[in-house]
Formats: structure tokens, C-alpha cells, sequence
């Protein structure tokens, strides 16, 4: 996949096929449109193209920034378009003089003056730029009227749920990790660098990797404890997961900490990818430190049982 991160940059010798869209998360949802897409290339001999904004358009229109969490970065979200096999990807940096474009300029400076597009793929809720106060038609029908090709792919029903970006975000936020993975088609991951803590969980015979994201916008999960595999150094570990403020201990401070199963390297400094499997138990005070390693004993035989030989 090949990617532009400027309108001036494409240099194109064919007539693409494109979809537009923030794409957070890349669910089944998304793919269904993704795959469409490259469907639709191959019939016309061309190539897909997605297009998506980078920062997220709710950022800069300062539609409650301070609530938007994301389920994917960009490099994630390049990650997962590239592993669906799309051929383009065009990454538009978003202004405020950027969104007060019309519709009707961003259809022809962009899609028919720098793309030359032949046809458009689009998801059955999506809208882009800003319709004219003279305009009596949707985008649908204004990119048709330019005689370019427009499907609406509908709405993707995973065990009877409509698949959303905002319906993946509630179940991350719930700690439903199960019911994200499903709707995502692979496990959320947090990824990060590993930083100095307290030292407790070594203490009492759990040493843990503590996690900074380094992504400020991601979407931390509920609180709790979950079965996880830890990428590092190309390879994948089995873990727990621990996201809270450790009330046994009188912490304040919220924290992500990774207990890697069988694992004694020293890795300050170095980043790792956390893969998401299930929320085992919420995250709760215990009356001893002693209650707590018991009850850790438990967890970590729950996932070994589990997922150690997956």
C-alpha cells in the first residue's frame, strides 16, 4: 500500500475507485466498504483509494474534543488498511479552512481536479464538506450529477448489532472487550513505552511492565483486569493486564501495568503492543496485601489455562 500524506503529492496513472472517511478502528463495518471498494477496482482495472483526515475532523471543529477518544492512531489505522489490501491511501491533513470547504469544491478540486475518479464507495451514514445554502440535494446525489459512479454500502450486522464506530467505543469503555474484538474482527491493542512505577507488583512476586501510551487520544478500556498478549521484540507473550488505581495499595493515580507470563528482561524504555482477549475480573480493594496475591494467583492460572499455548 502506498501512502500520501498531500493532495499535491499523488501522481496518479489511472482513474481510482475512492472511499472517504475517518475509518477509526477499521471494523467490519469498514471493511465491508474497504472491501467493495477493491472489488470495485479490479472490475474496472484500477486502483482503491481511501481517503481519510488526520487529526480527526472533531479536534479542530472543537466538537467536545475533550470527550473524543480514539479506537486507532494513523500508523494503526494504516496498519490495518494495509493488511485488507488496499492499494492507496491518502491521508488529508484537516484545517479549519480545510472543513469550510463546500461539497461541491471538495468534489472538484479533489476528486475530478487531483484524483480524476471514477467512481466513489461510501458508507450508508457518511457525508462529507459543507453543502451550499443553495444546494437542495444531498452529497449523494451532487457527486452523481458530476457523472461519477456512487454506491452506499449498508449498514453491517454482527450477531444482529449494526457495527459502528461509536458502538465499538462503548464497548471498549465498558471493558466488553470480547464484544469490541468482535466488532473490530481482530483484538484491541494498546501500545506504548515501558516506564519506571512503584515497584509493588515485584514486590509481592508479580513484576509488571508499566505502560505510557504514547497516543493521547486512545481509548483506555474500564477498569480491571484483563488476559492480554504482549508483543515485544517480534515476539508474542501471554499476560494480565491491570488498568486502575490499584486500591489495595491507596493509589491515585491511574495505571496500566502488564504482567508478562515466564518473562524476566529488563525493557525501560523500550515499547510494547498489548493485544486486548477479555476482561477477567474488575478491579477491586482487598482487605491484605496477602487477599491480593491470592487473588492473583488465580487470575494468572485462569489465563494460563486459557490462552498460554494459543
Amino acid at each position: 500500500m502506498q501512502i500520501f500524506k498531500s493532495i499535491e503529492d499523488i501522481k496518479l496513472n489511472e482513474r481510482p475507485v475512492v472511499t472517504i472517511g475517518s475509518f477509526d478502528g477499521v471494523h467490519h463495518g469498514h471493511k465491508a466498504v474497504i472491501k467493495h471498494l477493491m472489488f470495485q477496482a479490479k472490475k474496472r482495472n484500477t486502483k482503491s483509494l481511501l481517503i481519510t483526515f488526520e487529526p480527526h475532523p472533531r479536534i479542530v471543529l472543537n466538537k467536545s474534543p475533550e470527550t473524543l477518544k480514539l479506537i486507532t492512531n494513523i500508523t494503526e489505522k494504516a496498519e490495518h488498511l494495509e493488511e485488507i489490501g488496499l492499494d492507496y491511501l491518502l491521508i488529508l491533513p484537516f484545517t479549519y479552512e480545510f472543513s469550510q470547504k463546500s461539497a461541491r469544491t471538495f468534489i472538484e478540486e479533489y476528486l475530478i481536479g487531483y484524483l480524476n475518479i471514477q467512481a466513489l464507495t461510501i458508507g450508508y451514514d457518511h457525508h462529507f464538506g459543507r453543502m451550499d445554502d443553495n444546494e437542495h440535494h444531498d452529497v449523494f446525489s451532487l457527486v452523481k450529477s458530476y457523472n461519477i459512479e456512487v454506491e452506499r454500502i449498508p449498514e453491517m450486522d454482527i450477531n444482529n448489532i449494526a457495527v459502528s464506530s461509536s458502538k465499538v467505543r462503548t464497548a471498549i469503555a465498558n471493558g466488553q472487550i470480547k464484544i469490541a474484538n468482535e466488532l473490530l474482527g481482530y483484538n484491541y491493542q494498546l501500545c506504548g513505552t515501558v516506564v519506571h512505577g512503584n515497584k509493588v507488583g515485584r514486590e509481592i512476586g508479580f513484576p509488571t511492565a508499566n505502560l505510557m501510551i504514547k497516543f493521547k487520544l486512545k481509548l483506555i478500556p474500564a477498569n480491571g483486569v484483563y488476559a492480554v498478549k504482549v508483543l515485544h521484540n517480534g515476539v508474542k507473550h501471554t499476560g494480565m493486564m491491570n488498568i486502575g488505581l490499584k486500591p489495595t495499595f491507596h493509589s491515585k493515580e491511574k495505571t496500566i501495568e502488564v504482567h508478562i507470563i515466564d518473562f524476566d528482561s529488563i525493557i525501560y524504555g523500550e515499547n510494547i503492543q498489548v493485544f486486548l482477549l477479555e476482561r477477567i475480573r474488575d478491579e477491586v480493594s482487598f482487605a491484605s496485601v496477602d487477599d491480593l496475591k491470592d487473588q492473583l494467583t488465580k487470575d494468572l492460572e485462569f489465563v494460563k489455562s486459557k490462552y498460554l499455548r494459543k
